[in-house]
């Protein structure tokens, strides 16, 4: 059930970020500031104990919030009881700070009528993707007098995503842009929130050089001492690229030659989505407990945790049907005989029917159609990203994307694969990483189809031969064994030189 929060897209700012924002966006020439969603007011309460001759202004629409920052909050303020981005100000302000509503396109609903108000009035063509706070981040732009400040912090994701590009254009286009500070993923900074957080620091006055930095520890912004910081020329930087690599602090000092991206040799696309797994993913006890027929039964790995294997086998699949995991969707369309039948309509009793997704199908029980890819990639990662070589030729749901080769030769798919071990791959691949809490990292399939990889082409002969004898010893071991070596060999092709 979705709460109030979660429609608002409401996450509160910790104190101590909340100073540090603060301290960025005030200086001896402020006067007036303004808090766009300003919540109980934690921005404009430290503002004023800072400066108690502030012209505070701030917008909020939620009435509780509204109801608490009157309570809560005695010093001079002008409040709009509306929506921001349907507010309009005689001037601009010397100061903008911000924590925006996280609300994601799927939840913003006028987003046509924004994307078109936003064309017309800032001539800039939102993508319906955009998460809510990007709009209030453009707006702010525009409403900033001439050196004046702005702080936001924002989800990071626009930073690697399609969508983002837009946003990213517009931030060099108005040379406002001066530092991106990036919280760590391991950091758990808003309650409920498994989203990566950045703070934006813009100013109006055409800046030359843009700074990246990474903060692990929140203690750096009390110290205002930070270990990770990279800067780059506004003429560096590319809104088509995922700038991510910009916080990598080796990026600057190695130069990989020899690179090309994944959509050279084939394509990433999602795994099967049911709408109802339920009903869908199925085991060993169920279709001999329901007598189902073989025909309806989809061999399909279901869960990434069950697979241990990095060379998943038809061995390992049957390893996995012993042990009683949900490893088989019910395929209805193959229905053969009356058993058959009747799951189908158990499912229609459990409702399955009626899930979104399979509300749309006809017969609502059909099935993706997906092939099986010969490489798997797993979407959400720790550490480092799980890869499978698909031996067993089964299908997979959506929790391993599916990377399909345009060259579908075996020895082609078992190079690939032993190229995606390496921590050469590893590297490169990270860079297209989108980050969530807790350490935890997603890749969507245009992330990996458009991420940079060693160009395979260009791997001699002998080379080649050297790598399939190391994977034949990797799916003999059933582990990682000769990686190192593996790496070695590709990053040779790399040319790696210190610049």
């Amino acid at each position: 059930m979705k709460t109030k929060k979660k429609e608002l897209g409401q996450f509160f700012t910790n104190s101590i970020i909340a100073e540090f924002m603060v301290d960025l966006v005030l200086t001896k020439n402020t006067k007036r500031i303004l808090d766009p969603a300003v919540g109980m007011g934690v921005f404009p309460k430290i503002a004023y104990s800072h400066n108690n001759k502030l012209e505070i202004e701030a917008c909020e629409i939620d009435p509780e919030m509204i109801d608490g920052f009157q309570r809560e909050n005695k010093y001079p303020y002008k409040l709009y009881k509306k929506d921001y981005l349907t507010t309009f100000f005689d001037e601009p302000f010397d100061a903008i700070i911000c924590n925006p509503p996280y609300n994601k396109f799927q939840e913003i609903p006028n987003r046509e009528k924004l994307i078109a108000d936003f064309n017309r009035l800032y001539s800039v063509s939102m993508s319906g993707y955009s998460n809510l706070c990007t709009y209030f981040l453009i707006k702010s732009i525009n409403e900033l007098k001439k050196n004046g400040r702005c702080c936001y912090i924002i989800p990071y994701e626009f930073i690697n995503t399609g969508y983002g590009t837009v946003i990213k254009k517009y931030l060099l286009d108005s040379r406002m842009l001066r530092t991106i500070y990036k919280f760590s993923n391991k950091l758990s900074l808003f309650d409920e929130a498994i989203t990566t957080s950045c703070i934006i620091v813009l100013e109006n006055n055409q800046a030359s050089k843009v700074s990246f930095i990474n903060i692990d520890d929140i203690d750096e912004l009390n110290s205002r001492i930070f270990k990770n910081t990279n800067e780059y020329d506004y003429s560096e930087l590319l809104p088509e690229e995922k700038w991510l690599k910009y916080f990598d602090f080796s990026s600057k000092k190695i130069e990989y030659n020899n690179i090309t991206k994944m959509s050279v040799f084939g394509k990433v696309s999602r795994g099967i989505a049911t709408g109802a797994n339920n009903f869908f993913v199925i085991n060993k006890t169920i279709i001999e407990e329901r007598k189902l027929s073989d025909s309806v039964c989809l061999p399909c790995l279901t869960k990434a945790p069950d697979v241990k294997d990095v060379v998943f086998t038809n061995d390992s699949f049957q390893r996995l049907v012993e042990a009683d995991k949900k490893v088989y969707l019910f395929d209805g369309t193959k229905a053969a005989g009356e058993n058959d039948f009747s799951y189908i309509e158990y499912g229609e009793s459990l409702g399955a029917d009626k899930a979104y997704l399979t509300s749309h199908k006809n017969p609502w029980y059909l099935l993706e159609a997906k092939k099986p890819a010969p490489i798997l990639v797993c979407v959400f990662n720790r550490n480092r990203i799980k890869v499978i070589r698909n031996e067993a030729g089964i299908k997979n749901l959506t929790n391993f994307h599916g990377l399909y080769l345009t060259n579908d030769d075996e020895d082609f798919s078992n190079i690939m694969f032993c190229y995606l071990l390496t921590p050469l791959a590893q590297e490169l691949l990270y860079l297209s990483r989108r980050e969530y809490g807790n350490g935890l990292t997603k890749f969507e399939p245009d992330d990996l189809t458009n991420a940079d990889i060693v160009d395979l082409r260009i791997i001699d002969k002998k080379d080649k031969k050297r790598i399939l004898e190391i994977y034949a010893k990797i799916k003999e071991a059933n582990a990682e064994i000769m990686v190192e070596k593996l790496d070695a060999i590709f990053r040779k092709y790399t040319k790696l030189s210190n610049i």
